[in-house]
C-alpha cells in the first residue's frame, strides 16, 4: 500500500459507464465514476477532484464527456485529492494568510477612524462645529413628522386607486400581450 501523500497515475476509463446512462447525465455519471474508481484503488470515501479536470470532463458539455481520463491522486489523511495528470493539486491557503489579511484591515480601519477624531478637533477648534450641526439638523425631518409625511403618502395612494375605474383596473392587472405570428 502506498503512503499517504504518495502520487499515484491512473487511466480511467469512462466509456462503458456513461454509456449506460441517458444522453443528458452522461457527464455526470462519468465524474460519480471517477470517484467510484478512486474510492476502489485509495481506498478513501471522501474524493475531491480538482477544478482542472472537472473543466475537462465538462468541456463538451453534459452528453459528450471523454471517454477515458488519465489523472494522478494523492491520499491525504482521510480524502483523497484527483487532478490531471499535467496540473499541480489545488493547495488550501493557510489561516495565517487569512489573518494577516484581518489585520492589515483593521490597522487600516483605525488609521482611518484616527484622521476622523483629528479632523473634528480641528473643526472644534476653528468654531466651525455649530455649522456641521445645523447642516446635521436641516437633514431630515424628526421622526415624528417621518411618520406623519407616510401617513399621508398611504392616503394619497388610497385616493388614486378609488378615482381609477373598472376598465382601467383590469387594464393595469392584465396589461395586452403582443401576438405571436399574426
Amino acid at each position: 500500500m502506498a503512503e499517504d501523500n504518495k502520487e499515484r497515475i491512473h487511466v480511467i476509463p469512462l466509456r462503458r459507464a456513461f454509456l449506460k446512462a441517458p444522453n443528458y447525465k452522461r457527464t455526470k455519471r462519468a465524474v460519480n465514476e471517477i470517484r467510484n474508481f478512486i474510492c476502489r484503488h485509495m481506498k478513501v470515501e471522501d474524493v475531491r477532484i480538482g477544478s482542472k479536470l472537472n473543466d475537462y470532463l465538462w468541456i463538451n458539455g453534459n452528453k459528450n464527456p471523454p471517454s477515458k481520463v488519465k489523472i494522478k491522486t494523492r491520499k491525504i489523511e482521510d480524502y483523497a485529492q484527483v487532478e490531471l495528470v499535467d496540473h499541480p493539486f489545488f493547495e488550501k491557503k493557510e489561516k495565517e494568510e487569512k489573518n494577516k489579511k484581518v489585520e492589515a484591515k483593521e490597522t487600516k480601519q483605525d488609521k482611518v477612524k484616527g484622521e476622523g477624531i483629528r479632523a473634528e478637533e480641528k473643526l472644534v477648534n476653528e468654531g466651525k462645529a455649530k455649522e456641521i450641526e445645523e447642516k446635521e439638523s436641516k437633514k431630515g425631518p424628526e421622526p415624528q413628522k417621518k411618520e406623519e409625511l407616510k401617513t399621508k403618502i398611504m392616503a394619497e395612494k388610497i385616493e388614486r386607486t378609488k378615482r381609477i375605474s373598472k376598465t382601467q383596473k383590469t387594464l393595469i392587472k392584465h396589461p395586452k400581450q403582443s401576438k405571436v405570428g399574426h
